[in-house]
């Protein structure tokens, strides 16, 4: 499945397509925003509930990162060196009450194309939502700078890998990492989470 990042990425971007229900956008292919919503609703658990509730957060404000902020965490150069490629200027994304994404693609490729890298901050998923649905996914867990993480491998065959970061603690918000390899998504997310950090 790949999500077009003109519309709205997943975010469940760690259920269905990697939480990716809600969040549609800077992918592969289209899932329509239709779509989107039947995979939302047949994963309530990805949604922040009253005893899960991310709105709480201390960490809330990396939900809405703007796009200097967001997409100054990965430099054009590492990411050329991550893609391999070179890069076209970053494409930001913010979807209110969604999430806010970045995606830095192959210089001359479509939006479409799976040539690129990707992050999201999802704002309605806390890292416990996002970890319910990516043990189902068939993921592994890793370490990202000292913090948890889920690889989720299932994604291989769609043209991505996918990581996702716990940026606190279990209601905290969780930063969606994409790239054409898992090698790739590792790379971007040990690149990009401490600049991450730092803006919270």
């Amino acid at each position: 499945m790949r999500y077009d990042i003109v519309r709205i990425r997943p975010v469940l971007a760690l259920a269905a397509g990697g939480l990716a229900v809600a969040l549609a956008g800077c992918g592969s292919s289209g899932a329509s925003s239709g779509q989107a919503s039947e995979s939302a609703s047949s994963a309530p658990q990805a949604l922040s509930t009253p005893s899960d509730s991310l709105a709480l957060s201390h960490m809330k404000i990396l939900t809405r990162l703007s796009r200097s902020q967001l997409c100054s965490v990965v430099p054009t150069a590492k990411a050329d060196a991550i893609l391999g490629v070179a890069t076209g200027s970053p494409v930001y994304a913010h979807h209110k009450g969604v999430a806010v994404t970045c995606a830095w693609i192959k210089r001359g490729a479509s939006k479409l194309s799976n040539q690129q890298l990707y992050v999201s901050i999802p704002a309605t998923i806390s890292w416990t939502a996002a970890e319910a649905v990516d043990k189902a996914m068939h993921s592994r867990s890793i370490t990202v700078g000292g913090h948890k993480a889920l690889a989720i491998t299932r994604h291989a065959k769609s043209g991505w890998a996918q990581v996702d970061v716990a940026l606190g603690g279990k209601n905290d918000p969780v930063a969606d990492y994409r790239a054409p390899t898992m090698a790739g998504a590792v790379e971007l997310a040990r690149a990009a989470t401490p600049h991450i950090l730092a803006l919270g």
